[in-house]
């Protein structure tokens, strides 16, 4: 599987599985003055290793950050509920031969005009 594959099988799970907020993904432009809430996806890769001698088996593995925006000074009861939905989405699954972790919260607090929580998702794939 590709990096680009890898993108392709992620972003293809949220458009048909979460549709509670817009969703904004990698150098996409967005006018967020339009929305209330929203979520921005993004995929870190961090590392490669060669598992397997012979066959040649490698492992690559990541973070898919997901950040929760809800407006300001409306308590974090929304963006913990967006992060549950998120979570339950990912938690423990093998999803297009990507093996996802469990996933975990930051609260961020106020950034602008925004108040966010972000949920990251360690992944791993094996090519």
């Amino acid at each position: 599987m590709s990096f680009l594959e890898e993108k392709q099988v992620i972003e293809s799970y949220v458009a048909a599985n979460y549709s509670a907020t817009m969703v904004n993904y990698e150098n996409v432009e967005m006018n967020e003055s339009l929305v209330n809430e929203w979520v921005r996806v993004s995929i870190q890769n961090a590392g490669a290793n060669q598992i397997a001698l012979g066959d040649l088996v490698y492992r690559y593995t990541g973070v898919l950050y997901f950040q929760i925006f809800v407006k300001p000074d409306v308590g974090s009861g929304r963006a913990l509920e967006i992060a549950d939905t998120l979570s339950a989405l990912f938690k423990s699954k093998r999803i297009g031969g990507i093996l996802f972790r469990v996933p975990r919260i930051q609260r961020v607090g106020s950034y602008k005009t925004w108040y966010q929580v972000n949920v990251l998702v360690e992944f791993s794939r094996e090519e």
